[in-house]
């Protein structure tokens, strides 16, 4: 059972972040402006603003598993839309605007896909396996996210963007296939009416300092995904002069990294002191970010810095919802994942759209040298302030 599950999930994740990384190349090529590449990036995440917390609450009250499938097909549509749009010539150069609309039909189902996809876990497995599984289930999250580059990029080398769309859209519904053969039981849910529920969420969070800190934390270590996702496929491109294919495989170097540095954490699961971890490996992730534009000359080294980067990041971005999970009881489970995928989307769309912007105006090289300074200097201040993950986890 639990294998057909991962099995849905590396589809429907692999989908994800391909349409992401497919939909960002397309608007590279379609218009000039990095600012308009955040925007794409940063409606996918915009439904969130709308939906995170009606989701969260929805996956505590009814069946996680029929709403993760009609999340999936809305994020089918959304593909499917790209490709009719590209068909009809809606979408084409100088005409980018309608490429949003396949962006928000994709955050559409993204709101109630993250959550979900790791809330589900709480009816599939005791409380005391839910752990370890999360870090297999981030694991597949970074697995797919790190592959995605190297899928798309394959596939734009031969066929149109239009055939990407509609592989995406194809594996969407194969992810869901998957899914619809689980039987799932339904354990403890929420009583109370089906409105967002966001009283009873921030007491949970005013009593759970430490789940309060791993959302802050989070949202601090994930700044840096937004210059990453906008900016790094133009770099590989433009700046290094890679082709589809070979800026696909540099970027799933850093993908790599991040699958290994997920996998590592299993490592790391029984050791104490793995705040310390967080943060050390946050703050080398950073220097590492901020030296990416002075490698360029050197392919190697430059590949080796994107794992490097990928490694750290995949460390800290396991052991933060891992620990969330821990630390957070079923009936409100899926309302803290929820606040949790909007933390892990939102910034990074918001920060893509700062990075196009300052880019637009200091250059991509600029751009990562103070994002990475910038982010370094957040997180000492954090790692000051927050005690509770240094003492507790």
């Amino acid at each position: 059972m639990i294998l057909f599950y991962y099995l849905s999930s590396i589809l429907g994740l692999l989908a994800g972040n391909m349409f992401n990384y497919t939909a960002i190349i397309l608007s590279q090529s379609i218009s000039d402006s990095d600012t308009f590449s955040g925007w794409v990036f940063f409606f996918v995440c915009f439904p969130l603003l709308f939906l995170s917390f009606t989701a969260g609450r929805l996956l505590d009250k009814y069946s996680r598993k029929w709403l993760l499938a009609a999340a999936q097909i809305s994020m089918a549509c959304g593909s499917g839309f790209a490709a009719l749009a590209l068909h009809l010539g809606w979408i084409s150069p100088g005409k980018p605007y309608l490429l949003l609309v396949s962006s928000v039909l994709s955050g559409i189902g993204l709101s109630f896909v993250m959550p979900g996809r790791f809330a589900i876990l709480g009816d599939l497995l005791e409380h005391s396996k839910i752990g370890k599984h999360s870090v297999w289930l981030n694991t597949l999250v970074l697995f797919g996210y790190g592959l995605a580059p190297l899928v798309a990029g394959y596939f734009k080398e031969y066929f149109s963007f239009k055939y990407v769309f509609i592989g995406i859209g194809s594996a969407y519904v194969l992810s869901v296939f998957f899914l619809v053969l689980i039987p799932v039981q339904m354990r403890e849910r929420s009583q109370t009416s089906s409105g967002p529920g966001i009283s009873e969420l921030v007491a949970y969070l005013k009593n759970s300092p430490l789940v309060s800190q791993f959302l802050l934390l989070m949202g601090a270590v994930v700044l840096l995904v937004g210059p990453v996702q906008v900016l790094l496929p133009k770099y590989a491109k433009e700046i290094m002069g890679l082709s589809e294919s070979m800026r696909g495989a540099l970027l799933s170097a850093l993908g790599i990294g991040l699958v290994i540095g997920g996998g590592v954490t299993f490592l790391l699961h029984g050791l104490k002191k793995k705040g310390h971890i967080l943060f050390g490996s946050a703050l080398f992730s950073c220097f590492l970010f901020s030296l990416i534009p002075f490698l360029a000359e050197s392919l190697v080294l430059t590949v080796i810095c994107f794992f490097v980067f990928g490694f750290m990041t995949g460390v800290i971005i396991t052991l933060i919802p891992a620990g969330i999970q821990q630390n957070t009881e079923n009936h409100i489970r899926g309302r803290i994942l929820s606040l949790y995928s909007l933390v892990f989307l939102l910034v990074p769309a918001f920060s893509g759209i700062l990075s196009g912007f300052f880019s637009d105006r200091i250059g991509i090289p600029s751009t990562f040298v103070w994002s990475g300074f910038l982010e370094m200097g957040v997180l000492i201040y954090l790692s000051w302030r927050m005690d509770q993950i240094r003492s507790h986890y």
